[in-house]
């Protein structure tokens, strides 16, 4: 019986893996010809450093869960899988993947196969993930038989697809072989098992083998290590999660189609982002299943599983996508006819061993090309019209979680972070440090990052002072190392930030919009660590727009947030932009380049989704602690808003503060409430004036 599986990885074992990680001595490494003697280390740094200093396996983990996933006992062996409904239109179909992938591989897939009417089903092979331990080391083989069993167990009698490639490809065939009545139709994208009297005979097929020959003996020394000697392997592998990243990296460098230069050196950034290999790094370390992942070499050769019987003849119908590997490439289709009875063969202009991760649409399309043509449709009754729409509504959920990854994995590829991180108490601080002489801290305001004042402010200061600009946590590339804070929260980050700068004398403390409400914090929460506060269309106020019971609500549900942020929020964000950034810019024109120049993309993606609505909700408690401080306060306060201002009142929040602060004072200006963009010069003269008469 199959059981609801949730992924949550205790918090002690993501430390034991970070402090590994960070602990890894670089010195012991020499540089052996870059990637043509294994692993370039330029490219493994890159990851590492990413790992340690911008990685959130949480994050990770959140997005995920958003996948039904289970586990169930399958003759006796522990099998996770994800298993999303269709409407039963088609058969159901089992994603297998290989090593050194896994279940996430296929997340692109899910959606619109079970759009079109498939139940998905995408097991983590045995020893892989969240799949127990075998006893001992089984093959493809063996396999094949417990996924047949676990599709017996999911849907009975009833014939499904398969699809795999790598140990997908091997044990897809060894099910096809076993159990040709149950099997519908078998995709492969690797053709990885041939009969064992089959023989190259054309010249092509000869050229073809003897090409395969000769790269087995340069990129293969893995696998005769797997299979004969994995146990001295996993001892060295165990208890070095670099190790493991740079085993596993060397792989999806090696065999991805994707550029090379002359050096040998792949672009694998050009096909994966840090973020996916990450992932997929971690699925081999958090349960520690690196090591049982590799008996799968070890058990195809105790159980010789590396070829079919002599005389075999596949006869299930078989679609080969023959896509352009470079280290195990296809065979001539008059090579793989021997063995399988192949009705369908694309030739793909595009992708190597990964197919699934490097060309999805092209693997999509061939698939759904192929079910199509041999689907049995009217096998089973159709589903109910409530399990029918289940299935439409998970697939558009998986729609929407495919869809938040793509688009913040190009946000962050057009906004990359600009500068150094720093880890404080609550979060890890992206920040930009410019310029010399007594400092200035700029802190931003919601939805927003460090670059909305990159249109001239920061360069107008930096000549004559050292400027600080910061990610506020949960926004730009800062990121909260526990649950997101909101107003006053962050306001205790900031101090800490400023606290562990060291700076030479406490600095000129601006905010924007919001971000006027954290410094405001950080002044009456504080005490001493500003020399005074420079605020640019500041929240002094409690807004009272959201009700108490909501506000209590999202802030005590942070996984329901996650769910609604890593769904929902970046399509909703993306579907507003327009409409959002430019009421908040009213009257000013928002800046035809202020998603990338201004960083106004990053504010779309599920962190920054996130954090909105806490600082949100937060607002209303938080500033009337603020408020009830002001009286208290004996830095000078200096605030500016602009005249047509339309999300920030002057009469109210600027009046009232002023009227609050001792000896604060207002300014007004032409234009709306975005000053830092819309008017970056007299946004820069008035936080000049407040250096020159505070720090000189």
């Amino acid at each position: 019986m199959a059981e609801p599986f949730l992924i949550a990885i205790p918090e002690d074992r993501l430390a034991v893996i970070h402090a590994k990680v960070e602990a890894f001595d670089w010195s012991i490494m020499p540089d052996a010809e870059d990637w043509r003697s294994g692993v370039g280390l330029a490219d493994l740094k890159l990851l590492v450093d990413y790992w340690l200093t911008r990685y959130d396996w949480r994050a990770q983990e959140r997005r995920l869960n958003l996948l039904p996933q289970f586990a169930a006992e399958v003759q006796g062996q522990r099998l996770h899988f994800i298993h999303v409904r269709g409407d039963g239109s088609r058969p159901p179909l089992l994603l297998l993947h290989g090593w050194p992938g896994s279940f996430l591989e296929f997340e692109a897939l899910i959606a619109p196969l079970v759009a079109d009417g498939h139940d998905v089903v995408v097991p983590s092979l045995p020893g892989y993930a969240f799949s127990g331990r075998p006893v001992s080391p089984i093959g493809p083989k063996q396999t094949a038989e417990l996924m047949h069993g676990l599709m017996v167990e999911l849907f009975g009698t009833r014939r499904y697809l398969v699809q795999g490639g790598d140990w997908g490809a091997a044990i897809g065939g060894w099910m096809a072989h076993a159990h040709p009545d149950a099997i519908a139709g078998l995709h492969l994208n690797m053709v990885l098992l041939q009969a064992k009297d089959v023989a190259p005979k054309k010249p092509d097929e000869v050229a073809w083998a003897a090409k395969r020959a000769e790269l087995a003996k340069e990129e293969t020394g893995y696998s005769q290590e797997q299979g004969t000697r994995p146990q001295t392997l996993g001892v060295a592998m165990s208890d070095s999660p670099v190790g493991v990243a740079a085993w596993i990296l060397e792989k999806f460098g090696a065999w991805a189609d994707v550029p090379r230069d002359a050096q040998g050196r792949p672009d694998l950034w050009q096909a994966f982002d840090e973020d996916l290999l990450l992932t997929n790094i971690m699925l081999y370390l958090v349960e520690g299943s690196f090591v049982t992942s590799t008996w799968m070499y070890r058990g195809r050769v105790l159980e010789g599983s590396g070829n079919f019987p002599a005389g075999t003849r596949i006869a299930v119908p078989t679609g080969i996508a023959a896509f352009p590997d470079p280290v195990f490439p296809p065979p001539p289709r008059s090579q793989a006819e021997k063995t399988y009875d192949i009705v369908q063969w694309t030739e793909m202009p595009a992708g190597g061993h990964f197919a699934a991760l490097e060309q999805p649409d092209l693997l999509l399309a061939d698939m759904r090309r192929f079910f199509a043509s041999r689907s049995v449709s009217d096998d089973a009754p159709k589903r109910s019209i409530v399990l029918r729409s289940a299935g439409i509504i998970a697939a558009t959920l998986a729609a929407a979680a495919v869809y938040t990854r793509a688009t913040t994995r190009r946000t962050e590829q057009d906004v990359p972070a600009d500068g150094r991180f720093i880890d404080v108490a609550g979060a890890r601080i992206h920040y930009v440090d410019r310029g010399a002489g007594p400092p200035i801290v700029l802190i931003h305001g919601l939805g927003a990052q460090l670059r909305n004042f990159s249109y001239g402010v920061a360069d107008a200061l930096a000549d004559t002072y050292r400027v600080i600009l910061v990610d506020r946590p949960g926004s730009g590339y800062s990121v909260p190392t526990g649950e997101q804070s909101g107003i006053l929260g962050q306001s205790a980050i900031i101090a800490s930030l400023i606290d562990k700068l060291a700076l030479d004398r406490p600095p000129l403390l601006v905010g924007h919009s919001l971000g006027g409400a954290v410094a405001l914090g950080v002044a009456t929460h504080h005490p001493g660590a500003v020399a005074g506060l420079a605020l640019l269309a500041p929240m002094t106020q409690p807004p009272g727009s959201i009700p108490a019971s909501v506000a209590n609500a999202i802030e005590s549900n942070p996984g329901a947030r996650a769910i609604f942020a890593n769904l929902l929020g970046t399509p909703i964000s993306r579907a507003a932009y327009g409409m959002r950034w430019g009421k908040i810019f009213a009257p000013d024109a928002v800046p035809a380049d202020f998603a990338t120049r201004g960083g106004g993309g990053l504010g779309g993606r599920p962190v920054s989704v996130n954090a909105a609505l806490v600082e949100l909700a937060s607002a209303e408690i938080d500033l009337n602690a603020i408020v009830r401080r002001y009286a208290e306060l004996s830095i000078p306060v200096a605030l500016l808003y602009g005249r047509d201002d339309r999300v920030l009142a002057p009469a109210i929040d600027g009046e009232r503060a002023v009227a609050a602060i001792p000896g604060a004072t207002l300014e007004m200006t032409d234009g709306g409430h975005m000053l830092p963009v819309g008017h970056p010069q007299a946004s820069a003269a008035f936080v000049r004036n407040c250096a020159e008469r505070i720090l000189q």
